[in-house]
């Protein structure tokens, strides 16, 4: 699909394409200003250092040392002015990089972005491969505007497990008051770039990995340990200034040396006591200054967040546990960890630690943070998390205004009105009614091969699926229960292991058939079910799954191109509904129109597909050679 065809499909398209190249614009004309303020820092710089040498070694030194001190005093000014260009001109261009994604998104590009959840997926989950709820081209690939691993692992996990009607609920109003908040969910999501920062503003993968946050909570949630040794707290503040006051009293007025020493001495030792301390504290916080003072400006959206849901309401709640707002605990706790960075510079950490005792004053002021705002530090981070998962979904309900938010029926039911496959593009997506309306009922889906069978399937389990996580679905009307959702779709065997196909085929519907057990009814999705078996064995094996299953009460569907499987006892066929797929020949080529009719299929196609691609298998004779040539030649 080129760029003009994937704007004039979707209404949303261009509006993400004009917003990505003002927020281009901007980022260049910032750049332009930040070119300007570096050069001026060069000029001031250089009126420093040549002002200094010409007052230290010329003649006159007054007006020189004047015009030293006014250049070092504008480096410094234009250096924290240069600083926030700088940071404007990054969040201008990520904000591009935010509105880039979002094209992709609406314009079927979405396996473009990098955001897949593989990372997220739960091992061994009873539908996510099946369905492509996640990795590589999935549904979380297609709806993922999180970029904090809270926020990633909140969404995954919303669309891979039931919740309570009331959490559902209150998820959908949330959804739709934040849809129409673009500037707000943009906002967020940019900060979110700016704190996980393993991409650059131009989507392209860096080299270092991104800050990982999870050892600074662990150590936020841990008891302070230098603040409890009295003589660590009383050394720290004594012995500095008793070091520096003999270390000038030894080299301006010559007093013995050992005055200076004992106490410098005594320092090293305090050091070394304290070491373990401040080396634990520095790894957990040092190498994450710049995600935490990005999470602090992302707190700082959900704090003022214009929203009044319960679910809003109640992450705003949680973040306002722990005493000051934690956007400012935040900016607080980055001023202190900008203070430990010291410990990076080579040449000026050994000796501000040996005199000052650095390491133990940063730790000290450190876990005086953590007395206050460590405890709830974990909470602030979840909550971001949640509102990141709202903001995805939030994404969707926006750009697919058609989308459907479903409702959950307290009884066991599935019933959809044009429903499709929110994965496919809008302008060649072909939506069909489903109705299932009570347990212990089935669609039985026959259709010949690439007609539409599994993809239906999919459609099902992706709905329901959306519909538990609190999201609208691709309909135009569901009303669907909570379901545990079971699937045999994709089947893969494993040489090492020793599994075949059919083997693994049986032990997911041995898992199926488990679920009936459980607290939820059972919505089962089986694609071509027992294919790996002779026709026999498979619709004895087939009829008495699906038997079992609905007289378990479970609701579901089954696909099939095996057209014996139509033909159900009495007692089955009252329960189920037979719909098929079709194609079409023409002009030797073979299409399809993807629409689910009544009843079940009559042909297949299996045999013209083979003479497409040039096989000259006949239509109406499976065997090649002459029977009585095999009569005659037994061994062949």
């Amino acid at each position: 699909m080129t760029d003009a065809s994937a704007e004039s499909s979707h209404p949303f398209a261009a509006t993400y394409r004009e917003r990505e190249r003002q927020a281009s614009a901007a980022a260049e004309s910032i750049a332009s200003r930040s070119r300007l303020v570096s050069n001026l820092r060069g000029l001031a710089f250089g009126a420093f250092a040549i002002g200094l040498l010409v007052a230290i070694f010329g003649s006159s030194g007054r007006v020189p040392a004047i015009i030293s001190a006014v250049g070092a005093l504008a480096f410094a000014a234009l250096l924290v002015v240069h600083q926030r260009i700088l940071d404007r001109e990054d969040e201008a261009r990520r904000r591009a990089r935010v509105n880039r994604d979002a094209w992709l998104r609406v314009s079927g590009r979405f396996r473009e972005l990098p955001q897949t959840g593989a990372e997220v997926k739960p091992p061994a989950h009873p539908y996510a491969d099946d369905l492509d709820v996640l990795g590589p081209g999935s549904l979380f690939q297609r709806l993922c505007t999180a970029h904090t691993p809270y926020g990633r692992r909140a969404l995954a996990q919303w669309l891979t497990t039931p919740q309570a009607g009331p959490v559902i609920a209150e998820r959908q109003r949330a959804v739709q008051e934040l849809a129409p908040l673009l500037e707000e969910r943009q906002r967020l999501e940019a900060l979110a770039l700016f704190a996980v920062d393993a991409l650059g503003s131009d989507g392209k993968k860096r080299a270092k990995i991104a800050p990982d946050p999870e050892p600074f909570v662990n150590w936020a949630k841990s008891p302070p340990v230098l603040s409890q040794r009295p003589v660590v707290v009383w050394g720290s503040r004594i012995l500095p200034p008793v070091t520096l006051a003999t270390l000038v009293a030894w080299t301006a007025l010559g007093t013995p040396a050992y005055w200076f020493t004992i106490p410098l001495l005594l320092q090293f030792a305090l050091l070394h006591r304290a070491r373990e301390a401040t080396l634990r504290a520095f790894e957990a916080v040092a190498t994450s200054e710049g995600a935490l003072a990005r999470y602090g400006a992302m707190l700082e959206v959900l704090e003022k967040l214009d929203a009044k849901s319960g679910f809003v309401a109640r992450l705003k709640a949680d973040v306002s546990k722990g005493g000051a707002p934690p956007s400012e605990a935040m900016r607080a706790l980055g001023r202190r960890v900008g203070w430990f960075e010291l410990r990076h510079n080579g040449l000026v950490h050994p000796f501000a630690n040996a005199l000052l005792l650095w390491d133990v004053h940063c730790t000290l002021s450190l876990e005086a943070w953590q007395v206050r705002s460590g405890q709830a530090c974990q909470l602030w981070l979840l909550s971001l998390g949640e509102l990141e998962a709202l903001c995805s979904l939030a994404a969707l309900a926006h750009d697919e205004p058609e989308y459907a938010f479903p409702t959950v029926s307290p009884e066991t039911r599935f019933e959809a009105e044009a429903l499709g496959h929110p994965l496919l593009p809008s302008d060649s997506r072909v939506t069909n009614d489903v109705t299932l309306a009570r347990g212990g009922v089935a669609l039985l889906v026959t259709g010949s091969n690439m007609s539409g069978k599994s993809t239906l399937l999919r459609a099902i389990g992706l709905a329901a699926a959306m519909a538990q996580a609190g999201g609208p679905v691709c309909a135009k009307a569901l009303v669907c229960s909570r379901f545990a959702i079971r699937t045999s779709i994709r089947v893969s065997d494993s040489l090492e292991a020793g599994v075949s196909h059919f083997y693994a085929e049986v032990g997911k519907l041995k898992a199926v058939m488990d679920a009936t057990s459980g607290e939820l009814p059972v919505l089962f999705l089986l694609d071509e079910i027992l294919h790996g078996t002779n026709s026999r064995e498979r619709q004895i094996g087939a009829r008495w799954v699906l038997a079992e299953l609905l007289g378990r009460g479970a609701t579901g569907a089954i696909s099939t191109h095996d057209m014996e499987l139509c033909r159900l006892p009495d007692e089955l066929m009252t329960l189920v509904t037979l719909v098929h797929f079709r194609e079409s020949v023409r002009d030797g080529k073979m299409t399809f129109d993807y629409r689910a009719r009544p009843g079940p299929v009559t042909s297949g196609n299996a045999l013209r597909l083979m003479q497409l691609v040039g096989l000259d298998v006949p239509l109406d004779e499976p065997i090649s050679r002459d029977r009585n040539e095999l009569a005659r030649d037994p061994e062949a």
